[in-house]
């Protein structure tokens, strides 16, 4: 019983460290930026500010995960900051 518990308690927290550690990239954002330039449209300011909301993002995910666990107010913020990133990319490439 007791080895039944500990492999449980152990599965769940390996799940939960692949989920943060998948939580920690965009959401493709890198290439759709690249086949914007690619295509032309997006121009070098565009993807300026795009790299830099990007950066952002990254950087909040990075000091949320800084003591070992994202707390569900913390994925709301990250996942509405990634919300924004996909907007802008999207209003960027269609303007």
């Amino acid at each position: 019983m007791k080895n039944l518990i500990l492999s449980i308690v152990l599965l769940s927290s390996i799940m939960n460290f692949a989920q943060q550690k998948e939580d920690l990239n965009l959401r493709g954002e890198r290439h759709r930026v690249a086949q914007g330039i690619k295509s032309g449209e997006l121009k070098p300011k565009e993807v300026v500010a795009i790299n830099k909301q990007a950066k952002d993002v990254k950087q909040a995910k990075k000091s949320a995960l800084k003591d070992g666990h994202i707390t569900r107010v913390e994925r709301a913020k990250i996942a509405k900051q990634d919300r924004q990133l996909d907007r802008t990319i999207y209003r960027k490439k269609h303007n």
